[in-house]
Order: C-alpha cells, then structure tokens, then sequence
C-alpha cells in the first residue's frame, strides 16, 4: 500500500531501496567487471526522487498559502547543499594534494559547474569534444546525476504550481490535470530519450531531457497510485520482480549498451514495483526493511558524493582497485559518510531560523565560494605561460636528444608544465576552426604569412591539426600563406569511416566542401596526416587517400603525407606526476602500419614523411624528450613539441 503520510519519504521500503541503489553504484565504481551495469543505481534514485518530491509538492500547491515555493526550495536548499558544498571543497583540496597538476585546470571547471548544478551538461559537452573525451575522470564527475535532480527540484514545483493554477481557473480537478502534464512530459522526455540514445549515446547519458521522464515515472506513481492496497502475495511477488529487474539490468548491462534509451525502462520500472508494493510484512519478512539497507539508505547521500573523490584520488596513479583496497575504501566511504550524515545533513536539515528566505541566501553563498574557489584555482593556472623561447635552448633541446644526441641537463621544470599540459593545443583549437563531428562548414584558419607569395593547406583530422604549430612556423619563416581544414575523427580520403558505428555523413559532406574550397584556393602544397580508423579496412583506406591525392595532383597541388603517430599506453600527466621514469611505451607496440606509403607508391606528386624517429627512440617512446613533454594525452603531440619539430619536418619535407 503506497502511504503518504511521511513528508519526508521515510518510508523503510524506500529507504531499503536507496541502499540498493547506492550499493549498485559503489560496487559498479569499484569493480566494473564484477557489476557492469550498476550504474543503473542512478535510474532508481531518480524515480525514487520524482516519488517523494512530486507527491510532496502535490500536498504543498492544493494546501494553499502564498509561500509554499519558498519554503519548498529552502528545505531543499537545506537537505542538499551543504553536504554538496563540502564535499566540492574537500574534494578541491584534495585533487591539489593526489591529483597531478594536468588535471587540476578541468577540475577547478567541473567543481564550478557542479556548484552550479550543471555538471551533466558540462559532462555531455566533453563526451562530444574530442579533445575532452581523452581526459582522465575528474573526482566530481559523479555530481551529473545531482546536477539532474538539483533542475528538476528548480524546475518541477514551477510546472506544479502553473498546472494546478491553470486546472482551477479552468474549474479542472488539479490532479487530474497534474496526470496529465506529468504524462505528456513523460512521453516526450521517453521518446527524446530513445531517439537521442540511437544517435548519440555519449550525449544522451547526461543531457536533462534524456533522463526527465525517469523523474516523470516516480511522480506519476505519486499521482495514480494512490489508494493502491494489492493484497500481500501480489505485493511480495511484485517487489520480487522489481528487485530482479533492477539486479538483472545491473549484470547484463554495460558501457556498450545503449543508454537510456528504452533499455533504463528495465530497472526504472523495477523501481516503480518496488515503490508500488509498499511495505511488506510477511511473518519475519520485512521485504527490504532490513537494518543494514535502511542505514546504508539513510546515508545515501553522503555515500554517494564521497566514494567517488576517494576511488579517483586512489586510482590516480594505479590502474584498478582491487579487493582488499576496494574493502578499505568502502569503509572510509562508511566513516566519513557517517561523519557528514550526523553532523551536516542531520544538522541543517532542521530549520535554523524563522524565516525560510536565509537558508536560500546562505545557499547562494555557499556556492558562490565552491565557483569563486574552483574559478581562483583555475586563473592561477591561466596565467601560468609556456615560454616558446625556450624551445632549442640548451636546456630544452627537444627532438635535438634524439636526432642530434643533444645533451639533456637534470633538474629542469618541464616544458609545457604539468598544470598547462591538457590545454597545449594547436592554436586552430582557439579559433574554432578545427570543427567538432557534427559541422560540414569548411571553415578554415589564416595562418602564416597573410601576405605570402604561396599558399598552402593542412588537411585532416586531429593528428593532422597537431602538426598545425610546425606548419605554422615553416609557413611563417617562409613568408607563406597557410590555411587550415582540419575535423574531429575525419581522415582526409574517399574511404568509408564510422562514427558511433553508423558511416560518418557529417566527415563525407565536409570533406567535399573542402576540396571545394581547395579549388578556389589553389594551393602550390597540402600537408596531411591522420589518425588510425580500425573500423576500416586498409584497402579501402588506401584507395581513398589515393583517390583525393591523384585528383589534387592534376590540378598542380603537391602533397606532403606525414605519416600517423604512435598511441603510448600511458597518460603523460598522470604518469609524469607519479614516476616519470615508467612513462614509456616499447615502440614495435605502438606503431601503426604507414598506409601513406603504400597510397602514395604509384603518385610522384606525393611525399611520405616519417617523423616517428624525432618522437621515439629505437626501442621506446617516451613521456618526455630533451625536457620537452612530447604527449598532452595519450595519442596528441603537445603543441610545444610540434613546434620543436618544425625544423627537422621542414628539412624532411624538402622544404
């Protein structure tokens, strides 16, 4: 039997309930091979959510009084933000002291917009940005599911309020017209999620109205479920099936699974099962009114915003966790979980004054100082440059260690530092001109010399823009003009490339338009290179570049392949902060076959260049060359080395 008399929602069942889902989590965080799917854990959190608080703000609108809102928001503003708030800042101070100096700059960002409650749509951004989608978990990603919740509770109470304002000025019944607005949102938010999920699934995980409809099906359980009362077997098999759904969605799913989408309906309507059944009471069965789950239950919260810090500070520098750690972090979670419960949550969940206003105002500035401490952080890392003078000094010989057996001097800060090292991008990056999947525009950067004699292009995708620095500087001593078409994932060629498995329509109409805008341009020599695309097959690759490079070649456009650079096994930050000395990867692993070569075999016009060998030792590859950090992420060149590089590619160019 669904019963209502709670305000706060503490009822055992549900309680029980939330221990599930956070165990699901935590374990899912831990182990991923052991609970592949239990992430799901987030989906019954949000039906539970949209439950308790829609049929609280249903009770609150049809009560009356001017300022149900206001109090609303305050006593959500004190079950939520304080414990959030610490969390941020603890969390803060702990990246500065487990975290290397890489990953502090997109920290600060995201401890910003978790603050801000908009983590989701900052997550969802990275997912699509290739750049940010090679960046390392920041320890506050997990807030995307609060930063959901967080706009629903802003959201939600205004949709109530309108709805039930306009039922009585239509003499409606408010409930009925509640039902109705809580259905259509739930339809629509569905099939958004469905849509959304088949096309972008990276996308769909963290965007709003992907997931509303979740909150949508717990509030609409509040609405129609009322006076519910199934007799106790009935009631015992149906929390049977919820508990087996939401348990089956969190063995058999996995991150290739496609989600949302109608797949989250599995374990969203096992949570509804179990909300619906209500408590049970059969002789000693108490259903999941079990002590351990009810207090697991009761600290959710605090559960769930610190064992996530904790596994990413623990994982900063080790590949997994396993048993006996993954044990140890589950009982600090517990300890400090239990600290922040009984002396923030329990504490200023009870009102502090008279007036509901303070809480919100004392909200406000709590916020204020997680973005003004996250924003300081990240203007300190701003204003510290990467001097580019330094580039062939004798203490950053670069590629110069390995072409010219330049000697290395000890005790040197690297160049670029650890703290500008995931923002040392080529400048096309800056401009917006290295377009993202989604763009078909040729939109080019003017680089070089803008008053050059010549021109000449850059084509490719991101390892074709990683070269732009280098180019820039031979175009530049050259009195060039130099223009750049460079996309995500998009090789320059006529094969056939994939994109979230589907052909890749967006890199097809681009690069037609480039080679449109190459004909207007016509450029004396095009550079460029590509990354690796397995998905596919070397022939059809190899025609392709040779299809656009023999037809550029009849127009009097001469062309420069350079041929594609390894993937290391390491992440340059992680790995530099921790033993730079195990930053190395054995080459013969991490080299790709050179299919420029074997495109360009039959084309005199043509050119392979292999710079493998400034980038590499014989044996390995490494983090760091002449003091010169040489990856920015495991398959970028920092900026800084490209242009190091300049000289030795202008000469193995024939330029």
């Amino acid at each position: 039997m669904i019963d209502r008399s709670e305000e706060h929602g503490c009822r055992p069942e549900i309680q029980g309930l939330r221990g599930v889902a956070v165990a699901l989590v935590v374990v899912f965080h831990l182990w991923p091979m052991v609970l592949p799917g239990g992430y799901v854990g987030v989906d019954v959190f949000f039906v539970i959510s949209g439950f308790l608080i829609t049929g609280l703000l249903a009770r609150m609108a049809t009560a009356g009084g001017r300022a149900w809102l206001v109090t609303f928001y305050s006593r959500r503003v004190r079950r939520l933000l304080p414990a959030a708030v610490l969390a941020l800042l603890v969390t803060l101070a702990g990246t500065l002291l487990f975290l290397s100096k890489a990953r502090w700059e997109e920290t600060a960002v995201q401890v910003a917009a978790s603050a801000l409650y908009v983590q989701n749509w900052r997550l969802a951004l990275q997912a699509v940005d290739y750049l940010g989608a090679a960046e390392a978990p920041s320890p506050v990603q997990h807030y995307w599911s609060l930063s959901i919740e967080e706009q629903f509770y802003i959201v939600w109470p205004l949709l109530v309020a309108a709805v039930i304002w306009l039922a009585r000025r239509l003499g409606r019944s408010p409930k009925a017209a509640l039902l109705v607005a809580l259905t259509l949102v739930f339809a629509g938010s569905l099939a958004a999620s469905v849509v959304v999920t088949q096309a972008d699934p990276a996308w769909a995980y963290f965007v709003t109205h992907t997931r509303l409809w979740e909150l949508a099906l717990g509030g609409l359980l509040a609405l129609a479920g009322e006076g519910f009362s199934p007799a106790a077997p009935s009631r015992l098999a149906m929390v049977a099936a919820g508990i087996g759904a939401i348990v089956i969605s969190a063995l058999l799913f996995s991150a290739s699974t496609p989600f949302p989408g109608f797949h989250a309906l599995l374990p969203t309507l096992g949570a509804v099962l179990v909300i619906a059944a209500g408590d049970i009471r059969l002789g000693r069965f108490r259903g999941l009114d079990v002590t351990i789950l009810r207090y697991v239950g009761d600290r959710s919260y605090s559960i769930y915003l610190w064992h996530w810090p904790l596994i990413v500070f623990y994982t900063a520098d080790r590949p997994a966790v396993g048993v006996l750690a993954g044990l140890g972090l589950m009982a600090l979670t517990l300890g400090i979980s239990e600290l922040s419960y009984r002396y923030i949550e329990q504490r200023y969940r009870r009102p502090q004054s008279r007036t509901e206003w303070r809480p919100l105002a004392y909200g406000s500035a709590a916020i204020a100082v997680c973005v003004i401490a996250s924003g300081g952080l990240g203007y300190a890392l701003d204003r510290q440059g990467v001097d580019i003078n330094l580039i062939g000094t004798p203490g950053y010989p670069g590629p110069a260690a390995l072409l010219a057996n330049a000697a290395v001097p000890d005790g040197v800060e690297l160049l670029p530092p650890l703290g500008k090292l995931k923002r040392d991008v080529p400048v096309v990056y800056r401009l917006k001109c290295h377009q993202e999947q989604d763009s078909t525009e040729p939109v080019g950067c003017q680089l070089g010399d803008p008053e050059g004699s010549r021109t000449i292009v850059v084509t490719g995708d991101s390892h074709a823009a990683q070269w732009v620095p280098a180019i820039d500087k031979i175009a530049r001593d050259h009195k060039w003009k130099l223009v750049t078409f460079t996309k995500a994932a998009c090789p320059f060629t006529r094969a056939v490339v994939t994109e979230n498995g589907k052909p890749y329509e967006a890199c097809v109409q681009w690069r037609d338009n480039v080679l449109a805008e190459i004909g207007k341009l016509r450029p004396d020599l095009m550079f460029t290179s590509q990354s690796r695309y397995s998905d596919t097959p070397e022939p059809a690759m190899i025609e392709g570049l040779r299809s656009i490079w023999s037809e550029l070649n009849k127009t009097g456009v001469k062309i420069i392949a350079i041929r594609n650079t390894p993937f290391v096994k390491f992440d340059p930050g992680d790995c530099l902060a921790a033993d730079p000395d195990k930053c190395i990867t054995a080459r013969n692993e991490v080299e790709a076959s050179n299919v420029f070569a074997l495109a360009a075999a039959p084309l005199p016009d043509v050119r392979v260049v292999d710079m493998n060998d400034a980038l590499c030792g014989k044996e390995t590859c490494a983090a760091v060359v002449g003091n010169i950090v040489v990856w920015r992420d495991y398959h970028h060149m920092t900026a800084t080395y490209a242009l190091a590089l300049a000289p030795y590619l202008a000469k193995a160019a024939g330029l």
